[in-house]
């Protein structure tokens, strides 16, 4: 009886660490953009106050509420390019290195301070 209870134990323990591994490949959505490319010259001032050249403008927009199959980059810091599209998407604390990789985009809202979910390795 105790071997029994002993690995339903590790079974219960192995799948809830396998669920909070699958959830590390999650990140919320902050915030969508579609990208325009500057004039030549043109110049940002940063919020730290430098001055530097601007390589895209990234203007908020407005998606398609629904599920889609995308291929992602990283660009930056939390912020993902839509291969074969102009759009990006911002996450919070998203750690992903992508390049060219599938992932699922879950987009639930316009509006408010989740507008959806993006999934790592489907």
């Amino acid at each position: 009886m105790k071997k029994i209870l002993l690995a339903i134990t590790g079974i219960i323990l192995l799948t809830s660490f396998t669920a909070k591994t699958e959830l590390s490949d999650e990140c919320d959505v902050a915030q969508f953009y579609r990208a325009v490319e500057p004039d030549s010259d043109v110049k940002v001032l940063t919020t730290s106050g430098d001055l530097e050249e601007a390589e895209l403008i990234l203007v908020p927009t407005k998606m398609e509420e629904g599920t889609f199959k995308i291929e992602v980059t990283r660009k930056g810091s939390n912020i993902y390019k839509v291969e074969g599209t102009d759009y990006y998407i911002e996450t919070r604390y998203c750690y992903e290195y992508a390049t060219y990789d599938e992932a699922i985009l879950k987009v639930e809202s316009n509006y408010g301070y989740d507008k959806g979910t993006i999934i790592f390795n489907p």
